[in-house]
C-alpha cells in the first residue's frame, strides 16, 4: 500500500484552493463517523448526500471524484427505490 500524502487545511474545488473552516471540518469528521464502517466509498456517498454533504464536499472527504460522487449517489438512490 502506497501511503498518501496529508492534505493540508486548503482544499482544491474547481481548480482552485480555499480554506476549510473549522466548522466544515467538524461537519467532515462527523460525516465521516456516520460512514466509518462502511467498507466501499460507493455505499458511503448516498448517506452523506441524505445527511446534507454537497457533491463536492463528499468528494472532497472521500478523495473521489464530483462525477463518481454523482454516480455513485444516482446508484444509491436507485438501489434504495427498488427495495
Amino acid at each position: 500500500m502506497v501511503p498518501r500524502k496529508r492534505k493540508s487545511t486548503t482544499d482544491e474545488i474547481g481548480g482552485e484552493r480555499h480554506h476549510i473552516s473549522a466548522e466544515d471540518k467538524i461537519a467532515r469528521l462527523l460525516g465521516l463517523l456516520v460512514v466509518k464502517e462502511m467498507k466501499k466509498k460507493t455505499d458511503q456517498v448516498p448517506l452523506l448526500r441524505a445527511v446534507g454533504f454537497e457533491v463536492y464536499e463528499v468528494a472532497a472527504m472521500l478523495g473521489i471524484s464530483e462525477n463518481h460522487v454523482k454516480v455513485a449517489d444516482h446508484k444509491g438512490r436507485k438501489k434504495r427505490n427498488a427495495r
